[in-house]
């Protein structure tokens, strides 16, 4: 018996492993990379940045996880964009009051409260997200920046402060790391808290966040005199 012969088009139209590189679907533009990036933040500030998987953010963006990887290479790259490409410039806006143009404290110290409500009403994961890491101590974002990035303008601002304080501007008293978090907490956490109630919008919270820093719980009168 004779072996059946193999048609031509037959050879020329088999089906061929397909060789590894990028996923079927087309490169991703500028606009599905930012929406990417959004949903990672929003998981992000939902879950904590330990409990966010690349699978989880493909399925929340309705991606194959092996776009995800091809694109991002891995879960620690694709945090490492996220700091540099979203965190970092708020971070730089924050730090700037007390670097680029920095006056007496209570000035200086009024212009980043209002300056952080403003990012907080902007980004709605930046609070939750800060919430979420604060909490983590020495495993979470601050030292993932401190890591990878550095805290040369933390260590500016410390200084700033420092300097106040021997120039008898500032409380001598106050330890200048637990001042900068204190007064974020100060403002974030209302912002947290009263995130979906009307009563307590941006103008409110910064008022009460600059009367309690900048006068304390002395009535007002006293607080003048």
């Amino acid at each position: 018996m004779t072996a059946k012969k193999i048609p031509a088009a037959a050879k020329t139209t088999a089906a061929k492993p397909r060789r590894p590189g990028r996923p079927r679907g087309g490169a991703i533009n500028v606009q599905q990379r930012e929406l990417l990036l959004d949903i990672t933040l929003a998981l992000y500030a939902e879950n904590g940045i330990g409990e966010t998987s690349l699978n989880a953010i493909a399925r929340k963006a309705g991606v194959s996880p092996a776009m995800l990887n091809y694109y991002f290479q891995s879960r620690e790259s694709l945090l490492d964009i996220v700091v540099e490409e979203r965190f970092l410039p708020l971070r730089q806006r924050l730090v700037a009051h007390f670097i680029d143009d920095p006056r007496d404290p209570v000035t200086t110290f009024s212009a980043f409260i209002r300056e952080v409500a403003d990012i907080v009403t902007t980004y709605n994961w930046f609070a939750p997200l800060w919430m979420q890491e604060v909490m983590q101590g020495e495993g979470g974002l601050g030292q993932h920046i401190k890591k990878r990035f550095g805290h040369g303008e933390r260590d500016e601002v410390k200084k700033l402060i420092e300097g106040w304080q021997q120039q008898g501007l500032l409380n001598a008293d106050l330890e200048p790391q637990l001042l900068m978090t204190s007064i974020l907490s100060l403002v974030l956490v209302p912002f947290t808290r009263f995130a979906n109630d009307p009563a307590y919008n941006r103008d409110i919270i910064v008022q009460h966040s600059l009367s309690l820093f900048c006068q304390g719980i002395k009535p007002t009168s006293l607080a003048a005199s």
